[in-house]
């Protein structure tokens, strides 16, 4: 669908952050142009406080033993465009994504900034080095161009084996499985339904012997953890590094300790000193990574004073899969508890959950959401909680909120009440939900069209929808065109739905002549896309430009306005 070179970002993407939608997220975040100066893609998360931007190789001979090195050393041209490059010389899709960035970036939304070159070979030193000069790059650009700004920059080698690793903890809740067993002073057992947790303290020199013998994958229990401690600048927090060297006695007190998943523990009592012995099967650190990794990561001289020091850790040994992942779920640090998840247990989520429990191929969840394997193994009729809110939101006339404050429709109680309301339905989903998903379709398919044999009229229409937002934009034209479209007096679109309980994908089939018939007409959004979607003057008078179009065409379109009138429930 998308070319392996940018398949193995989107990947990678989806592992790293849970991404639910890739679909979607893929249709704003690749730059998907010839010219795009070395950067393939752009993904930016201003709720999660993230910038990624990448750079794609796929080899065709896999009997060579590395990428080359000069692709890495590209993503030196990929920073400089993309953070300081002047606006107008660069190509429509890059410009979007750089106006985006740098308006994320001043307004102090990014915490961190990951730089990739995936490929589908080996990882290399050569590579490596080359990488390090593009974190300096992009460190120098940034401290430059954001100087109050305090981001972290990595760097990263998605190789083969990087992304078969990444995929693994996907799959292997534990992966350090040998049997341990250590003398703790003491303890007590809590126990539940399916699960039990023993508490207690175990010496510092022991957690580091653990991490120095199996490092990363102590965290397979939770990807995030994982990526917490592997991506950051600096690798380690040097305030636990601190008190841990400074201060050993008081670290007990100081740090919230760790929750350790395990397949098993056996709690003994050593006749000759009276000491507990616990014994372990098993050991994945599901909160505490940053803990685990300082302490782990501490050099020998800085280590000398471990043995007087203590950890707090529960262990935890469950037999429920699904008790299990909301337990990592809940302890991750790294992954913390979204605004979704607040809202997936009200009552109107809890009537559209069983409305479209009659849908067909359609899974949606309403706010109830897994973890990273789910992201993978995800449903192909899943319809993501963000996409179905975005569109929603668009639909209304709201595609500002829709597009850069997402988090906002699920946080506020206000903006939820008004996007999710009482007479939102599994039908009215499904219109505005397939609505977005046919212009991503048709986005998709004329980006693939080699450039030459794209009509004018195409290249203009894609230069439209590759800008920040033009999506959600075109969402709330339609939207604002549908009296025009029906001939008929519509007093609350929420009411709007397809007559018959059709799949997500039938009723994305349903808009896309009436998407082709109105895209002629996107010139006239122009203005409101990229960071002029944020102008609600900018957007109503985009808004009512396309409306004039759609007006003065009623005639020339009157046989698809007819038969898409005819899918409705009037």
């Amino acid at each position: 669908m998308y070319g392996e070179d940018k398949a193995l970002m989107l990947f990678a993407l989806e592992l790293s952050f849970s991404v639910q939608d890739i679909d979607s997220v893929a249709a704003v975040a690749l730059t998907d142009h010839s010219n795009d100066k070395k950067c393939d893609l752009v993904f930016v998360d201003r709720d999660a406080g993230i910038l990624v931007f990448a750079q794609g190789y796929v080899a065709q001979n896999h009997g060579k033993t590395e990428a080359p090195a000069n692709k890495a050393s590209d993503l030196n041209t990929a920073a400089t465009w993309l953070l300081t490059g002047a606006l107008d010389t660069l190509p429509d899709t890059l410009k979007s994504a750089a106006i985006e960035v740098r308006s994320a970036l001043k307004s102090e939304d990014i915490r961190e900034v990951h730089v990739w070159y995936c490929h589908n070979l080996p990882e290399s030193q050569n590579v490596a080095s080359e990488l390090a000069q593009v974190q300096q790059t992009t460190k120098s650009l940034l401290k430059s161009h954001y100087p109050r700004s305090s981001i972290n920059v990595s760097v990263q080698e998605i190789g083969t084996a990087t992304l078969a690793e990444m995929y693994r903890r996907t799959q292997v809740p534990i992966i350090v499985s040998e049997k341990l067993t250590l003398p703790v002073a003491g303890g007590f057992e809590v126990t539940g339904d399916s699960w039990r947790a023993y508490c207690t303290s175990v010496p510092g020199v022991w957690l580091r012997k653990l991490w120095m013998k199996h490092q990363a994958d102590l965290m397979s229990p939770n990807i995030r953890g994982y990526l917490g401690v592997m991506r950051t600048d600096r690798n380690i927090n040097n305030g636990i590094k601190t008190t841990a060297k400074t201060l050993p006695e008081r670290f007990w007190i100081y740090n919230n300790g760790l929750t350790v998943l395990v397949n098993n523990y056996v709690v003994n009592e050593d006749a000759a000193s009276g000491r507990q012995i616990l014994t372990l099967s098993g050991v994945g650190v599901i909160n505490g990574a940053q803990t685990t990794g300082s302490i782990g990561t501490l050099s020998d001289s800085d280590a000398t004073e471990l043995d007087r020091m203590q950890v707090m850790v529960r262990f935890v040994s469950c037999s429920d899969a699904e008790v299990l992942a909301e337990i990592v779920k809940y302890n991750n640090s790294q992954n913390k508890v979204e605004a979704t998840d607040f809202r997936s247990k009200d009552s109107v989520q809890d009537r559209l959950r069983s409305e479209f429990d009659n849908v067909p191929e359609a899974d949606y969840r309403g706010g109830r959401r897994g973890g990273v394997r789910d992201a993978i193994e995800r449903s192909k009729n899943l319809l993501p909680d963000q996409t179905v809110a975005q569109s929603l939101a668009a639909f209304q006339g709201r595609p500002n909120l829709a597009y850069n404050e997402t988090r906002r429709i699920w946080e506020d109680d206000g903006v939820y009440a008004s996007v999710f309301t009482d007479r939102t339905s599994s039908r009215h989903i499904i219109l505005t939900y397939s609505l977005q998903k046919a212009i991503e379709e048709i986005k998709r398919e004329m980006s693939q069209l080699p450039e030459k044999d794209r009509t004018s009229l195409q290249q203009k229409h894609l230069s439209f929808l590759r800008r920040r937002g033009s999506i959600t934009l075109l969402v709330a034209a339609i939207a604002e065109s549908l009296e025009t479209v029906t001939g008929r007096v519509i007093a609350d679109r929420v009411t709007l739905e397809f007559r018959d309980n059709c799949s997500p994908s039938e009723a994305s089939n349903r808009w896309r002549p009436l998407v082709q018939a109105l895209l002629p007409f996107v010139n006239q959004l122009s203005s409101a896309a990229d960071n002029d979607l944020k102008s609600n003057d900018k957007v109503k008078d985009a808004l009512e430009k396309f409306q004039s179009m759609v007006e003065a065409t009623v005639e020339s379109n009157e046989k698809i306005y007819m038969q898409f009138r005819s899918y409705l429930s009037l």
